[in-house]
């Protein structure tokens, strides 16, 4: 019962007026509420503006000036609170929707990908308006299995479950994901990883992300070499308040040879890469919440 009740019914509350609200208003005054909503997050959220500082300052300080770092978080929260307010609009994502907002490069390489017979993975990162992503690859006619991560509050998770299933996806839970990830795969479907986040240290290998070693999940190069599949970095750019570019990349070339650890550290360095470059791109819009290099301290003092 203690799990079900977690988080409170409040924050689903919320959450429904919220999608009320942002499906009632036209497209434009429902955007211009999530900029607003953006930059609210951006006063009120002291302690996760730090992190995010920290994490830019500890990237990009060798590149940046801190005007222009600051311009960067700034832009950030603006473009999550877009998102957000679009990920609420789901309805609205369909043909007409894809006509009008969204930009696709490099789609050719799925389907080329498929033609192997082998599967597709995807392999991204919370950057750009990651769930909106999978909404229109959906909808163009490449629906997709995504791993995530349940959210704690079971309410709010059923919610955007369904938001995240409504096109035709299959949302695939981080733990015991793997033989599901091979299911996938072996009926030459698509799968979809984000590969942003910090690993634990059962499950992760030491490759530099921004010239700076961090845990990274092992489990996608290994699959990788397992199913020989092709690698696809795949992310959505936004290109204007309410246009996007999705860009899909050539695969990124595997190293297999007869030692395994080897060959899973390498393509995990590679698919890191692929993963920073983008970043370094358009770096206002990455998550630079997450606590990539090491984990945070609780407040009990444990890690």
């Amino acid at each position: 019962m203690g799990k079900k009740k977690k988080g409170g019914i409040l924050p689903y509350i919320a959450l429904k007026a919220l999608y009320l609200v942002a499906n009632i208003l036209p497209e434009r005054p429902a955007l211009k509420m999530g900029e607003m909503f953006g930059g609210l997050i951006y006063s009120v959220s002291k302690g996760l503006r730090r992190r995010a500082e920290a994490n830019l300052v500890r990237a990009l300080a060798n590149e940046k000036n801190p005007e222009e770092l600051k311009a960067i978080l700034r832009t950030m929260y603006r473009n999550l609170g877009l998102s957000f307010i679009e990920f609420l609009r789901y309805r609205k994502v369909d043909q007409d929707y894809l006509k009008d907002h969204i930009e696709f490069e490099g789609l050719e390489h799925i389907e080329r990908g498929l033609e192997k017979g082998r599967g597709v993975i995807l392999l991204t990162a919370h950057f750009g308006n990651w769930e909106l992503l999978s909404m229109t690859l959906a909808v163009r006619g490449f629906p997709l299995s995504a791993v995530v991560r349940p959210i704690d509050n079971p309410l709010v998770d059923d919610f955007v479950h369904r938001i995240r299933e409504y096109h035709g996806n299959c949302i695939i839970e981080k733990k015991n994901a793997l033989r599901r990830l091979l299911q996938v795969l072996k009926t030459n479907g698509i799968a979809t990883v984000l590969l942003d986040q910090r690993a634990s240290p059962s499950e992760g290998v030491m490759v530099d992300f921004f010239n700076i070693p961090a845990p990274t999940h092992r489990s996608i190069a290994g699959v990788a070499r397992h199913t020989r599949s092709p690698v696809l970095p795949i992310f959505i750019h936004r290109t204007d308040t309410s246009r996007h570019r999705i860009i899909c990349q050539p695969p990124v070339e595997l190293v297999i040879t007869d030692n395994r650890e080897r060959d899973i550290i390498e393509n995990t360095r590679r698919f890191t890469l692929a993963i920073e470059q983008m970043i370094r791109k358009y770096p206002h819009e990455w998550f630079w919440f997450h606590s990539r290099w090491e984990r945070r301290k609780k407040k009990n003092g444990k890690r």
